[in-house]
């Protein structure tokens, strides 16, 4: 007996066409324009901030009375962007790994799967920023009204979190 198999469709030919469409393209996640990109760079990396005449007065109408010896002001590093990809890629590679085997197998653009990626990841760090506690905000911008956790006032920068795709940002 004898047995013939014939392939009437080879999906590998479709699989490497979409496959090159992902070719050289990136992602990138983080807070990336304006002010929230700015502030976010203060909270993610630290930084110091020298007291001006004008700045110890504004404070001390506030009801902060800074030492005369206090020369700047520590803002200390709150790495949420760094510390959440981590966290988290592992879990965001593995999700993609189960897109990517949907997308080689469809005729999607690129950009589908990508913006699902960077969606994914943008909320990822977004959840990482908000639970974020340490270090604490310092008792005098508790004071000023702002919420304890020191990421969170008024929830923008965290909100400002988002990805890009070949650099365009796309606003999630």
């Amino acid at each position: 007996m004898q047995v013939k198999v014939e392939a009437k469709q080879n999906p590998l030919k479709q699989m490497r066409q979409q496959a090159k469409k992902l070719d050289g393209k990136e992602v990138a996640v983080g807070a990336l324009t304006g002010e929230h990109a700015w502030l976010a760079g203060i909270h993610e990396y630290g930084c110091h901030i020298p007291v001006t005449d004008k700045m110890r007065a504004w404070l001390h109408y506030q009801g902060i009375h800074l030492k005369k010896s206090t020369t700047e002001i520590m803002i200390p590093e709150r790495s949420f962007i760094r510390s959440g990809f981590d966290s988290h890629i592992e879990e965001a590679v593995q999700n993609f790994h189960v897109m990517l085997d949907s997308f080689l197998q469809s005729d999607k653009s690129e950009t589908v799967i990508l913006s699902q990626f960077g969606k994914q990841l943008a909320s990822m760090i977004q959840a990482y920023a908000a639970q974020l506690s340490d270090p604490p905000k310092s008792d005098a911008s508790i004071a000023l009204g702002a919420s304890s956790n020191p990421l969170v006032d008024t929830g923008e920068m965290i909100n400002g979190i988002t990805y890009s795709i070949d650099g365009k940002v796309i606003q999630s």
